[in-house]
Order: structure tokens, then C-alpha cells, then sequence
């Protein structure tokens, strides 16, 4: 834990405002949360640091993120959980269904021996705390999942920042339709005293950076990498359209990101671009090109942490479309998901990464993507009971939405076949009237029905169930009348900076919230579509970021094509082939690596140079018995 001082020894800013320098131990290309774990870990060594970043924001995907880190055997509020893990129950669910075969164990198992302290190395660090909760493993029912690995952020105090906040973006807004957790209590709450989620994490860790003397120049893409044949010493950045050599004394940490906004690189690896975008931009893909430039390996081109997007009218990022994530909705009953086809395609309720991926499959006949564009589509039931992105149920229905008296109306309406989408209505309601989905067996898992329509204190006599407008309308009153206090209280629990206190107060209720949920059934996420009129939602197939980029080693270095490290190169997060694959554990999966694999690369890169690296690499070729 810090003090909440606003002098730093670091600067924040762009390069014609503060200058760069011509020489640093560390150069960190990035500021999410992989850079900025990256720029901390080796400031806290003794290195001088720069971080630079190619938008006027830090924060990268982190940023608009829910900040949550899934980190298995993490050992906090364990008792008041109720939740037993270790790292032997992490390997099964990591390595089951095939996964040993084809991770990096090296990797995997330092991921896992790491996550725990990293957890704590932040908090010991930043004034910033880690709040444990109830939230099954993306593949709940498999051998080694858990309900309790997920960490999400508690509140930060913007006030250590001081002037250096406005380069942090605001925290962005769903509007899921039911969550189990009860953030409906902070829809009142400002910005002013505290921050939550990926802003929270992102602050925390700018400020502890920038007290240890890390520079952030915003503004200033990296462009170039300094090479030869032995090592890289160093980035060549571009500022005010002229170009700065910037050398490193110990190395280059690559940690910008995916290269989700790239349409050539997307279309190369991935087959085509994504229709909407989920993530900021600037995710172009520097790092694969840096890396490639050099002679770096490249892996998991094809991996993606997947995510189905929605775009409403309107919405848009720092002047570009941005969509929202689809979540939970597609978990509620008297709904159902087409392709444009018309077809049910996949589990609705299945976790995103899954779903997503489903979207993108082509058809080996046509080479085309059928799912990429699909369509939620649910009756007036539906409406009725959950409204959609924070508008009250049964409320005045929005432009986007498409709404018809008859499915045949709907499916001309939205371009499917109508015979196909009246089938697949009919088939799914059959099964749905009897609990139960044979084609694509939605609610069997734990993960499928953490989402659904349950009530477990008073079931069908809950006001959600029974009256469900007022129950919202009451929550939205209830939330703005207590906003100032929870304000004032989220405030007040930042700027004393004391997790351990935090925890002890608020995850044991915050389990006996959720843990009923856990025994929600299969109803809870299955009922019929056959209450007019009807309603159509378009999906399109996105992705928070893509995994792609540099093959790196345990300790985050980067690898050569005949598996040699790179002297003086390393990577993480989103920009370093995360060594999961794509497989996404849990809520934070992607996140956590960044973080951990971010404070490896840090943490090495601080203790080496690449000259001395270089040399030893080189001795290491001629003289291969040499550890």
C-alpha cells in the first residue's frame, strides 16, 4: 500500500509538452495493463523507465475493461468464500480437454506459481485492493474448475493522481440486463471520489508508476525497433510527425495490445475483419510487426479472446464506433440466437469467448461466415420481464430493435429465411416449455444458469418476477437517492487504502448474495418465444483483443525462429502470444496474464542488460553446454 501523495518523480504527458529522453534502462511500448505491470516492476528494481503510448489515453483494453484478474489459488477471503483451490486443481482445469497436449507448460506453470504474489505485489504497491467473489470458471463443469478464482478491483482514489488522471479514460457502462451481483447499488455513484473497474486498476497503477519514477509519453506510437544481429537496444518513436531514437540499456518490453483494428492483419490471420469493435483503437498490431521485423518468432496468430458485440446508434469511442459486449442476455429465457440463416447456431448462454468463437467458424462449403451477423430474438415476455442494456422492462422500445407481429413479419423485416426462423422458434419452444434444450443442451452448466432469470429468496413471488418495471424503477430511485453515500463511502474505503479491512466488510455478503444463485435451474435460462409481438437484436461477432505476437519464455523474453531469446526484447499481455491460446479460464483470464507476465518481463528485463544478454546468448550457441 502508498500514500496518496500527488508528487511523483515520474512524468506523465506528450512528448512535445515534457520531452523524451535519448537513453532509459527500460522502454515499455504500451499502457494497459500488461505496460504498465511491465513499467512498475522494473521502476521498483531501479530502472529508469519510459512507457510509450500511441493514443492520448492510457489504459489500453484494460482500460474500458471490468479490471477483474482470475488468479487461481489466490488465497484471499478464502473462509468467507467458502472456496477451496490449489494449483494441482488449476493444472487439471488448465490442461483438460487436450490442452496439455498443446500448451507451453513451461509458461502455464509459471503463470500459475506467479498469479498469487502478483496479486499481492500490487496491493503492497498501489493504493489499490483486490475484492474476491463468487463467478464460475468459463468451463464450470470440467474437471478443476472452481467458483472462486475471480479478483475484481475495489475502489481507487483518483485524488493520487492528481493532474495525471485526465489521462486515464472514464470507466464505460453495459447496461447488462441482470447481473448477479449487485452493481444496481452503484448506479448513483460519481466518479469524483473513487474508481471502479479497469479505470480503478489502470489509475493504481499509473500513479505507484509514475511515484517511482516512470515517464509516460502519450502521443507517441513506437515505430521502429533499435536492432542488430545480437540484441535490441532501443525504440525509434514518432511524435509531431518527427521520429526519436530512444535507446535501452536493458531491454524493450512490447505490450500494445492486440491487432483487433488492423483489417490486414485480421484478414491474413483471421480470415476477415471484425464487423464491430469491441475494443479501443489503435490495437494495430505494432508488436507483430516490431517482433516479425527482427526475426521473432510469432505464435497463436489465430487465437482470439472472442466476444459478440453489439453497436447501438450513436456510440462511439474518442470519434470510432465502439459496440457494446453482449453478455448475460443471451442467457435469459423466451430468447433465442439465429445466423442469417435463420438457424440456432450454438448455446446460447455459453461464455462469450466460446460464443464468439462459434460466430466466427466459416462453413467449409460456402468459405463464408454464416454466425458472424446473428440476431437475438425474444418475445414480448421477454421484454416484459428484462428490457435490454439498462432500459426498464416493458419500456418504450428503442430504434435499434427490430419488432414485428409474427416471426414470418420479423424474419423479412431482418433479412433470414422465414421458414428457417419460424423451425427454429418452433423447436426450441417444444423443448423449452419442458426445462430442457437436446439440440444444444443451453442450461446444463453452472456458467449457463449464472446468468438466468432465478430468484432464489422468494422465487416467483419476488417483486423481479412479479413487477418487474417498478422492481427497476425503484432500483434506478433507490440507487440515485443513496449515490452521494455510497459516493462518499467508496471514497472514504479508497483513500484509506486497507484491502484486508475492505474484504473483511464486503465479500462475505457479497457471497451470501451470490451463492444461491449457484443452485439456479435449468429453467432459469430456458422459456418458449411465443408471446407477439416479436423483437430482433443484431450480433455481430467481435473480440476484446486478439492473442497473437511474439513467442516469448517464462520469463517473458521474446524467442527467435530457432528458439533463441532475443537479448533485450520481451512481451506481454494481449502482444505476446498469451500462453493460454485463447483458452479464456475465467472472468480476468485475459487480464491476469497480462499482469502477470507484464511483472516478468519487468522484473527480468530490470535485472539485465542486453549487452551482457547478448553475449551470454551468443556464448550459449558457440558453447551450447553452457547453462
Amino acid at each position: 500500500m502508498t500514500s496518496t501523495s500527488s508528487q511523483f518523480t515520474g512524468s506523465i504527458g506528450t512528448v512535445s509538452e515534457k520531452g523524451i529522453p535519448d537513453e532509459v534502462d527500460v522502454v515499455v511500448v504500451g499502457s494497459g495493463g500488461a505496460g504498465l505491470m511491465a513499467a512498475l516492476t522494473a521502476a521498483k528494481q531501479g530502472a529508469r523507465v519510459l512507457v510509450v503510448e500511441s493514443r492520448e489515453l492510457v489504459g489500453g483494453a484494460t482500460g474500458i475493461s471490468a479490471g477483474a484478474a482470475w488468479i487461481p489459488n489466490h488465497g484471499f477471503s478464502t473462509k468467507q468464500l467458502k472456496v477451496r483451490d490449489d494449483l494441482d486443481q488449476a493444472r487439471r482445469y488448465i490442461y483438460g480437454q487436450g490442452r496439455d497436449q498443446v500448451l507451453d507448460h513451461a509458461l502455464v506453470e509459471k503463470f500459475l506459481e506467479t498469479g498469487p504474489h502478483v496479486a499481492r505485489y500490487i496491493e503492497e504497491h498501489t493504493a489499490f485492493g483486490w475484492i474476491p467473489t463468487i463467478w464460475p470458471d468459463y468451463r464450470s463443469d470440467i474437471d478443476g474448475a472452481s467458483i472462486g478464482r475471480a479478483l475484481f478491483p475495489g475502489p481507487y482514489s483518483p485524488e493520487g493522481l492528481g493532474e495525471a488522471a485526465k489521462f486515464v479514460r472514464p470507466a464505460l457502462t453495459t447496461g447488462m440486463a441482470k447481473n448477479p451481483l449487485p452493481f444496481w447499488l452503484l448506479g448513483g455513484m460519481g466518479i469524483d471520489q473513487a474508481w471502479l473497474a479497469g479505470p480503478a486498476l489502470v489509475g493504481a497503477l499509473l500513479e505507484a508508476g509514475l511515484r517511482a519514477g516512470v515517464d509516460v509519453r502519450v502521443e507517441a506510437p513506437a515505430v521502429r525497433l533499435l536492432a542488430d544481429d545480437s540484441m535490441v537496444s532501443g525504440v525509434v518513436v514518432r511524435a509531431d510527425g518527427v521520429e526519436h531514437t530512444v535507446r535501452a540499456a536493458r531491454g524493450v518490453v512490447l505490450a500494445s495490445g492486440g491487432f483487433e483494428s488492423s483489417t490486414e492483419l485480421t484478414t491474413t490471420h483471421l480470415q476477415a475483419p471484425f464487423g464491430v469493435q469491441v475494443s479501443p483503437d489503435g490495437h494495430d498490431g505494432i508488436a507483430v510487426q516490431l517482433a516479425e521485423e527482427i526475426g521473432a518468432d510469432l505464435t497463436g496468430m489465430r487465437d482470439v479472446w472472442w466476444m459478440p458485440g453489439v453497436q447501438l446508434p450513436g456510440e462511439e469511442l474518442e470519434g470510432r464506433p465502439l459496440s457494446r459486449v453482449f453478455l448475460g442476455e443471451r442467457a435469459l429465457p423466451h430468447s433465442i440466437m439465429v445466423n442469417s440463416k435463420g438457424e440456432r447456431f450454438a448455446n446460447e448462454a455459453l461464455a462469450y469467448d466460446q460464443f464468439g468463437a462459434i460466430m466466427r467458424e466459416v462453413d467449409p462449403e460456402t468459405g463464408t461466415m454464416p454466425n458472424a451477423t446473428a440476431w437475438l430474438i425474444f418475445d414480448q415476455t421477454y421484454w416484459d420481464k428484462f428490457g435490454i442494456f439498462g432500459i426498464t422492462p416493458g419500456g418504450e422500445v428503442p430504434d435499434y430493435l427490430h419488432r414485428a407481429d409474427t416471426l414470418s413479419e420479423l424474419a423479412n423485416d431482418i433479412g433470414v429465411d422465414e421458414a428457417a426462423l419460424r423451425a427454429s422458434v418452433k423447436r426450441f419452444n417444444s423443448s423449452a416449455r419442458q426445462g430442457h434444450d437436446p439440440e444444444f443442451q443451453r442450461g446444463e452448466t453452472l456458467f449457463d444458469r449464472y446468468f438466468g432469470a432465478y430468484y432464489p429468496r422468494l422465487g416467483s413471488y419476488s417483486p423481479d418476477a412479479r413487477f418487474p418495471a417498478a422492481t427497476a424503477k425503484a432500483r434506478q430511485r433507490l440507487a440515485a437517492l443513496i449515490g452521494p453515500v455510497v459516493n462518499k463511502l467508496a471514497g472514504r474505503a479508497a483513500r484509506s487504502n486497507n484491502p484486508e479491512k475492505l474484504r473483511s466488510v464486503v465479500v462475505g455478503p457479497l457471497a451470501r448474495i451470490i451463492r444461491p444463485v449457484l443452485d439456479s435451474p435449468r429453467s432459469s435460462v430456458l422459456g418458449p418465444v411465443d408471446e407477439a409481438p416479436f423483437y430482433a437484436l443484431e450480433v455481430h461477432a467481435s473480440a476484446l483483443g486478439t492473442v497473437g505476437g511474439p513467442r516469448t519464455d517464462a520469463r517473458g523474453r521474446a524467442l527467435s525462429t530457432d528458439g533463441r531469446a532475443i537479448a533485450g526484447l520481451y512481451a506481454a499481455g494481449n502482444a505476446g502470444g498469451a500462453p493460454t491460446k485463447g483458452f479464456y479460464g475465467g472472468a480476468g483470464g485475459t487480464i491476469s496474464l497480462g499482469l502477470v507476465f507484464g511483472y516478468l518481463a519487468g522484473l527480468d528485463a530490470a535485472q539485465h542488460s542486453t549487452r551482457s544478454d547478448a553475449e551470454g546468448e551468443l556464448d550459449r550457441t558457440r558453447h551450447p553446454s553452457v547453462a
